[in-house]
């Protein structure tokens, strides 16, 4: 059995031999035609070419582009206000709260202590974004003053009275001069509202020793700040969750009622205790002036780094 394995073994390595010598043999006959198969190999070689490619030319467009955000930052600059920055130069000096502004991020923060608590203010510029331009307001207003007026009787006229059923003269309103009125004053031109002040939306923590914590969700508009939401938290891990445990833990609290919901007397006391702790409506007239400021600066340095980019 082993003599016979061996030749059977052996057999497959002799019988292939002959063949292969022969494929060998076979080969040289077409050696002269090895110059041409190598030609053409050859000249498909630089499609597949390692060496190092050249750098091409910058875009036709970058220039321009280049003007233009050059310009855009421009005007930018030149449209920031001086009072603006003495404004909020001015609060920032009086106030107890302590400004943290990171260039390129979009946060704001603001800490202070208050006896044994840490207060901490966050908000963000991107809330701007998410609220309507300057135009879009005036076309709310003038919608709003076509609902007022009376279309039921057609086109208000002056001029009315005269004898039931007689051919009189019918002038619209809108043409007589207010002096030709009778028992009408010349109306004093209307000034320009202003432009509207973008809400800022606040998220106040309050933390003591014991690790617990409140989060006070509220909104900075018009010089006041109207509470939203107030939630507990047992431990101040789960504000800003890292494992997956706080997270879950954080999702399944109960986050309280809406505060608009609540007893009026309560709501009132709420809004005493942020006030003393300096969360007040001079913050509240101060964070959307920010917030305005801080957007503009980010455009800024936006458009700066863009250009840069370009032109490197």
């Amino acid at each position: 059995m082993l003599v016979l394995r061996m030749f059977s073994r052996a057999l497959p390595k002799a019988v292939p031999r002959q063949p292969a010598i022969r494929s060998l043999s076979s080969l040289s006959n077409f050696a002269p035609r090895r110059p041409q198969l190598r030609s053409t190999l050859k000249s498909s070689y630089p499609a597949f070419s390692t060496s190092i490619a050249r750098r091409e030319p910058a875009g036709q467009s970058d220039e321009a582009l280049i003007a233009k955000l050059n310009n855009e930052r421009s005007l930018e600059l030149q449209s920031q206000s001086d009072d603006k920055q003495v404004s909020i130069a001015e609060y920032l000096e009086n106030s107890p709260f302590q400004l943290h502004d990171k260039a390129g991020s979009h946060e704001i923060v603001l800490t202070r202590d208050f006896g044994n608590e840490k207060i901490k203010i966050k908000l963000s510029v991107s809330d701007i974004s998410e609220y309507p331009a300057e135009d879009e307001f005036d076309a709310l207003d003038e919608d709003g003053a076509l609902a007022d007026e009376d279309f039921s009787g057609g086109k208000r006229t002056a001029n009315q009275s005269g004898a039931k059923g007689g051919k009189i003269d019918v002038v619209s309103e809108e043409r007589i001069a207010p002096a030709d009125r009778e028992g009408e004053e010349p109306e004093e031109p209307e000034e320009e509202p202003a432009s509207p002040a973008y809400p800022a939306q606040l998220t106040i923590t309050i933390t003591k020793p014991g690790s617990k914590a409140l989060e006070i969700r509220a909104v900075a508009q018009d010089n006041t700040i109207e509470i939203e939401n107030v939630s507990f938290f047992p431990r101040e891990s789960l504000l800003d969750a890292q494992s997956t445990k706080d997270a879950s833990e954080a999702r399944s609290l109960y986050a309280g009622p809406p505060v608009d919901e609540l007893d009026p007397e309560l709501q009132q006391m709420l809004q005493q205790y942020l006030e003393e702790r300096g969360i007040d409506e001079e913050l509240a007239g101060f964070l959307p002036e920010y917030m305005d400021f801080k957007e503009q600066k980010e455009y800024v340095k936006w458009l700066e780094d863009l250009e840069n980019f370009v032109k490197e």
